[in-house]
């Protein structure tokens, strides 16, 4: 495998009410266009498999990354690595400057940041029995101690930034695909996070609602300043919406690059091989 190919790169919603740190918030000192998570020598395998060899992995505050490559090669253990769901076999992450793994374990330090993690995964994962603020304002008000009025105006201000708010009392069955998604979204910003990581969550969806919803985080990048890492096969937003493209292949980041370089001017072999079955 060749080196990897790389280059040399708002407006936040708030209310009066909720919208105060607490005790075991950690305040991100990243501003944007800074390096936000750094990932150094990741390995992870399971059983005889070598899923992550060696990765090198860094996000920008503000930056939308999207992660391509084909089933198996590493993108969603990078991520679920990322967010705590995953501890590699070996190597360093770093959020915010603070090492928060490293070795084989999770730093104190993780502790402080983890709620400036957010995930959202392609199944929605919504509570059926629940409507959509319950849903939102579960984890809240057990994780953060919130009061009802806080987590609530909290609801309220991300279901506006997705586009919800008028669903605000109805049920999961009662919304299509594309509305549970934009729910999901919802709530992984009731903790406010720097860092969205979303796995597959426009490949169960209709090419028109998945760009609605594409759209949502194009948005929160813009207006919130947040950084999104994106597992898609989305080859339009990526062309169009990603600061970085980044193709994994077999284990190992192979090319990381903007999208015109990426798309237009590689010479990975792989990669292109890739972009043309996804396209065609």
């Amino acid at each position: 495998m060749s080196e990897p190919e790389t280059t040399t790169g708002s407006r936040r919603v708030s209310t009066d009410t909720g919208s105060r740190a607490l005790p075991s918030e950690k305040t991100i000192t990243a501003s944007h266009g800074e390096v936000l998570v750094s990932a150094r020598g990741l390995q992870k395998s399971f059983g005889d498999r070598h899923i992550l060899k060696n990765v090198d992995f860094d996000m920008l505050v503000g930056d939308i990354t999207v992660i391509i490559g084909k089933s198996g090669s590493g993108k969603s253990t990078l991520l679920r690595a990322l967010a705590g769901l995953t501890d590699p076999d070996a190597g360093r992450i770093l959020f915010d400057g603070k090492i928060v793994f490293e070795g084989e374990d999770r730093t104190e330090d993780w502790e402080d940041v983890e709620s400036h993690v957010g995930m959202v995964f392609q199944s929605y994962t919504l509570w059926p029995h629940m409507d959509v603020l319950a849903n939102l304002t579960l984890a809240p008000r057990k994780r953060l101690k919130l009061s009802v009025a806080e987590v609530n105006a909290r609801a309220e201000v991300a279901l506006a930034e997705v586009g919800m708010a008028h669903h605000i009392r109805s049920r999961p069955a009662q919304l299509s695909g594309g509305e549970r998604q934009r729910v999901a979204i919802a709530r992984a910003l009731m903790m406010r996070p720097k860092l969205l990581l979303c796995d597959e969550i426009t490949s169960a969806l209709d090419p028109p609602v998945a760009a609605e919803v594409l759209e949502v985080l194009r948005r929160l990048k813009e207006e919130e300043g947040i950084a999104v890492a994106l597992v898609t096969h989305d080859m339009a937003f990526a062309s169009k919406a990603a600061d970085r493209v980044v193709f994994f292949h077999e284990g190992e980041i192979a090319v990381n690059a903007t999208p015109d370089e990426a798309f237009n001017r590689s010479t990975n072999p792989e990669l292109k091989k890739f972009v043309d079955a996804v396209r065609f």
